[in-house]
């Protein structure tokens, strides 16, 4: 779609909705005030009966908090404990216990050599109460440690944080927060590098305007890891370890948790462990536990990495997609999921189940439409907006409504001093109400009595409700089969879906749908082949609610382009024993057509079938029974034939029939030199084979590093002398080209990728493209420009460039950078782990003046002073006709100034110098 094309919106003021298109008009920037100053606790692990508070200081011994019910007695103090991380890095923390529920209470925070202002906050209500609503500030992302701009005096998440509760306050009467919000929720990233540097001088100190009078809960997110990759530290900053929901316990204590406020549950998972047996296994006792609670009718969980995402697209949680939301939503309490790891905002619905999934990305490192070459529309996202935004979740428990709501901020586009423009723009609002009946059965009004040629529109009939709840989406479904069980088109479509924006200058959130009539869906011109089809459709309204499928529809599509026949299976691994399952579409329809399983090497109409079986119509799924009649450890073909003849109507499919076998490693990274040991058990003994290949490389295609076939059912494969490099396993089929197993991945050395630059200087202004080689290719590996002698993760980030995802190939730097010297590395995963060389270069500026120049007509002597940058030569260059030009002399820039005294001749009075840059 074109971007130009796109309409813009419109709000009259500085807190309505996307409801109206036209030209966005923004007001001034409200003005930043920042924290006051002073020692300002931070709290979390906020229970109905006890708070931690925390604080840090550069060397103090003791630990005290006065606290009590009246601001002027704080009568109770407790004596705390100081953890030293470091030279100028104490960490005092104490515990406030035999609390009362929802009660206010006062306190003072101290040392021997300094004591706070007095500060207030609010206990947590009773487990499972519901005299009283619940809000809670989600805000996520905000690891970014520089600055917007020079001589700017607050953090990005200080701006975010102080604008969140400033727009809280003034929706409540500007009540003090802790009088509105019950807690903080924070999706990940809370630091960009695990460092005490960045826990108390990024987190701990850019939430101080909130954190001494609102407690605060984190998650773990991948930059946490970095510096502290067994998360150390982040586990004695926390005591995530005394909390859980129901008694279930995270096993891995700190690192992921669950925790009841109220009557909500929340999960905060870990997305950095992958999918792990035991984390999924809390996640269903959880889930099994909250079926029944009485006491429990919300869950929300949090993971860093997000269930979806339309950029930098396969960069979510695989475990959290595919495993842990659907056992979550085996409960209807969970309601919302809470993501983060991309910097912008995103709200979609879980396409059969009544919760929403959103992105909180907080004000972190820059993200934007555009930059990551890889982007797509999925219909399972309604909103992703580029926008630095908070939400406020609101449970009205007379009401049984839980709503969010999302306020835009800042968009990264625009320049430093006028990017906090939309003052608390509202950019979306949705809910779920228990209860609540859904849209009643749709039907498709179109008369399909008689072929149709495309194009074609399919329409729906009216939205209707017994409720006051509005149209949100309608979810359209064609098959070629009346079971439903293979997809022409499957598709959702949302009463508003924005995706991308106008760019410059104003890079305003586009709805793709404006003017849309979702009613309607259009089939152009040969969009389906020939053949019958059945559709059906749904509605869904704004309560993420379902209608029932509409009753089916048949139709027959004429004068399109035919559609060969083709059939498909759903894996190529058939497990020993189990019967076979192949979908057949656009068959010709005969009585007899027929698939047929055969061996390798065999043809059909020569030795018979091993199973076969007729089909019943164009479309559908056989399935051939096998009844021992197929060997284990072997390979088959399916294949499709025409009316109880030997014509093979569709291509033919390949699959293994047999045990899944089962690779594991004891570790995912080794060092250059070592032997890796792939253990592999569940074998079939049937000449199969294990192959190593480089990452990258397609299985069955390219051509394995080692090989090995496997004689035993289970062992261990050595692997000796490998080059360093990233790697991956698999358990092929004796043939070489199925793929049997699951892969296992590591990687061998360190800096395996390669990185170079065309030349070492670069004239100011130009850009710089850089050529890599042997990455590992994840979705946000990046490459970094740093000043020479810094350090990634600690020192400034100059510049950085995503490379999509690729292994290899070119990117190109457009960015300035700053005249200086500095070195480029590729980094993996969006983590500050060096994969490449590091590769020195320089910036001078493109036009550079002399800093003096003197001639002496008399001793026909000219001076030139210039000051140099390093590793840039320089050349005088002498010329009579401004066209021919020699070199005269060379000079190697060091850093430092070059004097230079070159004689002219009489012959020399009418010629030019200039002096040339090269590397």
């Amino acid at each position: 779609m074109h971007r130009s094309t796109f309409l813009r919106l419109l709000s009259a003021t500085a807190v309505s909705a996307f409801t109206m298109r036209g030209q966005w008009i923004f007001a001034a920037p409200l003005p930043f005030i920042g924290a006051p100053s002073g020692l300002r606790p931070y709290l979390h692990l906020p229970r109905p009966d006890s708070i931690w508070v925390s604080w840090w200081s550069d060397a103090d011994s003791q630990t005290y908090v006065d606290f009590g019910t009246s601001e002027s007695d704080l009568a109770t103090t407790v004596t705390g404990s100081r953890d030293v991380f470091a030279s100028h890095y104490v960490y005092h923390s104490a515990k406030l216990s035999d609390l009362q529920p929802n009660t206010y209470y006062y306190y003072r925070v101290r040392t021997e050599s300094t004591s706070s202002a007095v500060f207030r906050f609010r206990t947590a209500k009773a487990l499972g109460s519901k005299d009283h609503d619940f809000k809670a500030l989600i805000i996520g992302d905000n690891q970014i440690v520089e600055k917007e701009s020079a001589g700017d005096t607050l953090h990005r998440y200080e701006k975010l944080m102080e604008r969140a509760v400033t727009k809280i306050r003034a929706l409540h009467g500007n009540k003090p927060i802790e009088e509105i919000i019950d807690v903080i929720v924070m999706p990940g990233d809370q630091v960009d590098y695990g460092n005490n540097q960045q826990w108390r001088h990024l987190h701990f100190y850019c939430a101080r305007i909130v954190s001494a009078h609102v407690a605060i809960m984190t998650t773990v997110g991948n930059h946490e890891t970095y510096g502290d990759s067994g998360l150390d530290r982040y586990r004695r900053l926390f005591r995530y370890e005394e909390v859980d929901y129901g008694g279930i316990a995270g096993p891995d204590g700190d690192t992921y948790y669950s925790h009841q406020m109220s009557n909500v549950v929340f999960v905060h998972t870990n997305s950095e462990i992958g999918s792990n047996a035991t984390q999924t296994q809390w996640v269903r006792d959880i889930t099994n536990q909250v079926k029944t609670d009485s006491k429990v009718d919300w869950v929300v969980s949090i993971c860093h990495r997000p269930y979806q995402a339309e950029q930098y697209l396969g960069d979510i949680s695989s475990w959290l997609r595919n495993t842990a939301v659907p056992i979550l939503n085996e409960s209807e309490k969970h309601f919302l999921n809470i993501g983060a790891h991309h910097h912008i905002y995103h709200r979609g619905q879980v396409r059969d189940h009544p919760n929403y999934h959103i992105i909180s990305g907080g004000s972190a490192w820059d993200q934007y439409w555009g930059q990551s070459g890889r982007e797509a529309d999925y219909d399972d996202v309604q909103k992703s907006i580029n926008q630095w935004a908070w939400q406020l979740l609101e449970i009205d428990q007379a009401a049984e409504k839980a709503e969010v709501v999302c306020y835009g901020e800042a968009n990264c586009r625009l320049p430093a001093d006028q990017r906090w423009i939309y003052n608390s723009r509202e950019i979306d609002r949705f809910h779920r109400i228990k209860g609540k009946e859904g849209p009643l059965q749709p039907t498709v009004i179109n008369n399909f009595d008689t072929p149709q040629t495309q194009p074609v529109t399919i329409r729906s009939s009216a939205y209707r409700s017994d409720t006051d709840e509005l149209l949100n989406s309608v979810h359209y479904q064609i098959s070629s089969t009346n079971a439903f069980t293979d997809f022409e088109i499957d598709e959702i479509v949302d009463y508003e879906n924005y995706y991308g924006d106008t760019g410059a200058p104003d890079y305003t959130p586009v709805d793709i749908h404006a003017g849309r009539n979702i009613l309607e869906y259009h089939l152009t011109e040969n969009r389906l082949s020939n053949g019958e089809y059945y559709l059906r459709i749904r509605h869904r309204d704004r309560n993420a609610t379902w209608s029932a499928w509409s009753p089916v529809e048949s139709v027959e599509i004429t004068g399109s382009a035919s559609s060969s026949p083709r059939i498909s299976m759903a894996s190529q691994v058939v497990s020993a024993g189990a019967d076979v399952s192949v979908q057949y579409t656009h068959g010709p329809g005969n009585a007899k057509d027929w698939i047929g399983i055969y061996k390798p090497g065999d043809t059909p109409g020569g030795p018979a079938s091993t199973i076969w079986v007729y089909v019943n119509g164009p479309a559908g799924t056989a399935v051939l029974a096998n009844s021992g009649k197929l060997e284990a450890g072997r390979e088959y073909f399916a294949a499709f034939f025409e009316n109880d003849g030997y014509t093979e109507m569709a291509p033919r499919i390949s699959f293994y029939h047999g045990n899944r076998p089962v690779l594991a490693l004891a570790q995912n990274t080794y060092d250059e030199g070592d032997s890796v040991e792939v253990d592999y058990s569940n074998v079939d003994q049937s000449g199969n084979r294990i192959q190593l290949f480089r990452a990258g490389s397609v299985p069955g295609r390219d051509q394995p590093v080692q090989n090995q076939v496997l004689s035993d059912a289970s062992g261990t494969w050595n692997l000796i002398g490998l080059e360093k490099g990233y790697y991956f396993a698999v358990v092929m089929s004796s043939s070489g080209s199925i793929e049997i197993s699951e892969r296992v991945s590591f990687q061998l050395g360190e800096r395996i990728a390669s990185l170079s630059l065309a030349k070492s200087h670069f004239p100011h202004g130009d850009d710089i493209t850089a050529t890599f080689a042997n990455g590992p290719a994840h979705p946000k590996d990046w490459l970094g420009i740093y000043r020479k002698g810094d350090d990634p993760g600690t020192g400034e980030l100059i510049l950085y460039h995503y490379v999509d995802g690729r292994a290899g190939g070119n990117a190109t730097i457009v960015e300035d950078v700053p005249v200086g010297d500095y070195f480029m590395a590729l980094f993996t995963n969006d983590s500050y782990t060096e994969v490449s060389n590091r590769v020195e270069f320089s910036v001078s500026p493109k036009n550079f003046k002399l800093d003096a120049f003197n001639y002496d007509g008399q001793s026909g002597e000219a001076r030139m002073v210039w000051k140099t940058q390093s590793h840039v030569n320089y050349t005088l260059q002498k010329s009579y006709d401004l066209k021919t030009w020699k070199d005269v002399d060379t000079y190697p820039g060091n850093g430092g100034n070059v004097d230079i005294t070159t004689m002219v001749s009489e012959q020399d009075t009418r010629s030019f110098f200039r002096i040339v840059m090269s590397d």
